[in-house]
């Protein structure tokens, strides 16, 4: 079912409730144009670019921070350059962070580790873990970041950086932070192939802008747009794309660069490596 903004806020309070942490990373004047308290919630807003706050620092976290994006993405080959998180994250936008204490982070840790259908992440977790004992940073530990990027258009972001340590948490800060950022609608970048569409289709209509993006270094990888929880009526599929099936992303693609389709992320938005999609004639 596609998410509202009540079941965002509902998930955001149960977290803070089980002892996970909200945090807003960036600068004072990036932060003073966010909103900073979206559905109530409590979170602390970390000034990168000012002095210290807290007893532990704050650029530590984003280091951590960093090797839980990198590692959740090392897979694909594009782990996340420090430079690029300052330069298209802190400085311009702001990180919404979910945050355990070091023995909850260690304790999911032991939690992943007994059951083999979570080892990725364990190995996440374990990776976190290290950097932060090597940076002896004793703060809170991010287990999941979003990041957008603005654009020209008030009210239009284009998402960048989705990452989690632990299933389920996805979801929450993508909304928490769309929340934020006031975004009306979200362009983003993603691989037909990855479980993600399934978060991202939940945010509402999902159009397919460009098929296939060859720059990309991942292959399957497409632009899509999104309005923020737009009006999603149901409709049955008109094909079921086969994620790795590259000749048909071309295929769709030049109908689109010939401007006689236009297509549409369904949900679930992947399925037993099936994504649903509607065309509609132009």
């Amino acid at each position: 079912m596609p998410l509202t903004r009540a079941d965002i806020a509902a998930r955001a309070h149960q977290l803070l409730s089980e002892g996970y942490g909200l945090f807003l990373a960036s600068n004072a004047a990036i932060l003073e144009q966010l909103d900073t308290g979206p559905f109530g919630l409590s979170m602390l807003c970390l000034d990168l670019l000012g002095p210290p706050q807290n007893a532990w620092t704050q650029a530590d976290m984003m280091r951590v921070y960093n090797v839980l994006n990198a590692t959740a993405f090392g897979d694909k080959g594009i782990p996340l350059q420090n430079w690029v998180m300052i330069d298209l994250g802190l400085l311009p936008s702001a990180f919404l962070l979910v945050t355990l204490t070091q023995d909850a982070a260690r304790a999911a840790l032991a939690q992943a580790r007994s059951d083999r259908r979570r080892e990725h992440s364990a190995h996440v977790l374990a990776a976190v873990l290290a950097e932060a004992d090597r940076l002896r940073h004793r703060g809170p530990v991010p287990v999941a970041g979003y990041c957008a990027a603005p654009t020209p258009v008030a009210g239009e972001w284009v998402g960048w950086s989705l990452c989690s340590a632990l299933p389920g948490l996805g979801t929450t800060v993508k909304g928490v932070a769309l929340e934020v950022y006031r975004a009306q609608t979200l362009t983003g970048v993603a691989q037909f192939t990855d479980q993600a569409l399934r978060v991202h289709r939940r945010f509402g209509p999902m159009e397919i802008m460009a098929p296939t993006l060859d720059l990309h270094p991942v292959p399957h990888t497409m632009v899509y747009r999104t309005h923020v929880y737009g009006p999603d009526a149901e409709q049955a599929p008109t094909m079921w794309l086969d994620a790795r099936d590259l000749d048909a992303q071309r295929e769709m693609q030049a109908k689109v660069d010939a401007g006689t389709s236009r297509y549409f992320i369904l949900s679930p938005g992947l399925a037993d490596g099936q994504v649903p999609i509607l065309e509609l004639s132009r």
